[in-house]
């Protein structure tokens, strides 16, 4: 079968009919797939109605089990799933992510919301953004997953701590223009004159993420204190993706170690959440150097393109923005040293695992890779 879903700006084909997934909703047993129970793990043989769904998306040519079952590794390649997928990344990765956490489970989550809200997110991302795309929100939103199941005390998160993360992380840049606070207040942009000048773009997207939130109706079935709960924690969670307040959320969470982590206090845990989620933003630094040069290669883009227009209503240009002055080297090395492995490095200080130790060598390895280079690789 094929059913046409009406989200608010496109349509998405779901390989299964409405009629199907509703049924599959309403019994109160697993639904049985023919055909899928060699499949192992928790979902052998019978399948929940989210699972059946993800299977039968799976089977539109586009993206393949294998490819989605290594979510949990940290070597995933979110860039080579926007190829495959034709750049539906963050609406195949969203999806996997809620049912790897039992989320659709634990909050009865409704399969057509769900995909609406994927839909509709995908779409208010800008597809033009050589970095701030979906595809880089896909990619947060994977690093975030690896960095938290690697968590020894990942059981003391609670169901809404982990499904408001999820959102932050797929949502934390939705809408971007392309461009910095600096350009947006200087060509004095509306979202300066609506947010003012201090965490303009984080609270943009933060009002965005919660009105599709709200739109798609994903979590209207909760009570309404939950809801407000989720709704707060989103904003939290994106607010802290503002590079000029790094230092604030760096600061609170040496504090944090120093006094001791206690994951029964809810505070604890939100400041962990937020490093998380620093940390996960940043990921492109931290993947094996196959990805993270061309992450590299698309962030100076989108800086130069900014840079470019700049030039055009004759402001001045820093290097970085600068495609005819920027080193490189100097500009990724640079902030590798001053912000990205100071805070991986914290990340595995709190949780020191092979695992956070892994990555930090991955940092120290690209490090010395930018290093060496000269021109941008092809």
């Amino acid at each position: 079968y094929q059913r046409r879903v009406r989200g608010t700006i496109t349509q998405f084909t779901v390989k299964t009919s409405l009629k199907d997934l509703r049924r599959m909703q309403s019994t109160d047993n697993d639904m049985v797939d023919p055909g899928v129970s060699v499949y192992a793990g928790r979902f052998k043989r019978k399948m929940s109605a989210p699972t059946v769904t993800r299977h039968r998306l799976c089977n539109d040519g586009l993206v393949e089990w294998s490819q989605l079952n290594r979510i949990s590794y940290w070597d995933f390649d979110t860039l080579s799933i926007a190829r495959i997928t034709k750049g539906r990344c963050l609406f195949y990765i969203g999806f996997q992510l809620l049912i790897k956490h039992d989320l659709f489970e634990e909050f009865s989550l409704d399969v057509m919301s769900v995909l609406k809200f994927l839909n509709l997110l995908e779409n208010y991302y800008e597809p033009e953004n050589p970095f701030h795309n979906a595809t880089h929100a896909a990619d947060v939103a994977q690093a975030l997953h690896c960095l938290l199941s690697n968590l020894r005390s990942i059981d003391s998160f609670q169901p809404k701590e982990l499904l408001a993360s999820i959102l932050a992380a797929l949502a934390h840049d939705v809408n971007h223009p392309g461009v910095n606070q600096n350009f947006l207040i200087k060509t004095a942009s509306h979202l300066m004159k609506i947010n003012g000048n201090t965490s303009l773009l984080e609270q943009h997207h933060s009002k965005v993420a919660k009105s599709l939130i709200k739109e798609s109706g994903i979590i209207s079935h909760l009570s309404l204190t939950d809801q407000d709960e989720i709704l707060r924690l989103v904003e939290d969670l994106i607010m802290a993706t503002d590079m000029a307040q790094h230092q604030k959320y760096v600061n609170n969470m040496k504090a944090l170690m120093v006094s001791g982590y206690d994951p029964d206090n809810t505070e604890h845990r939100r400041v962990v959440l937020r490093l998380a989620m620093k940390c996960s933003d940043l990921c492109n630094t931290a993947r094996p150097w196959s990805t993270c040069v061309q992450w590299g290669k698309l962030v100076l883009e989108e800086f130069w393109r900014q840079g470019d227009e700049e030039k055009k209503m004759m402001f001045d240009v820093t290097n970085m923005f600068d495609r005819d002055q920027c080193v490189p080297s100097k500009a990724l090395t640079g902030f590798i040293d001053y912000i990205a492995e100071p805070l991986f490095t914290l990340w595995a200080d709190f949780c020191d695992t092979s695992f956070t130790r892994d990555i930090c060598r991955l940092v120290d390895n690209n490090r010395s890779h930018w290093e060496e280079v000269i021109t941008l690789p092809v």
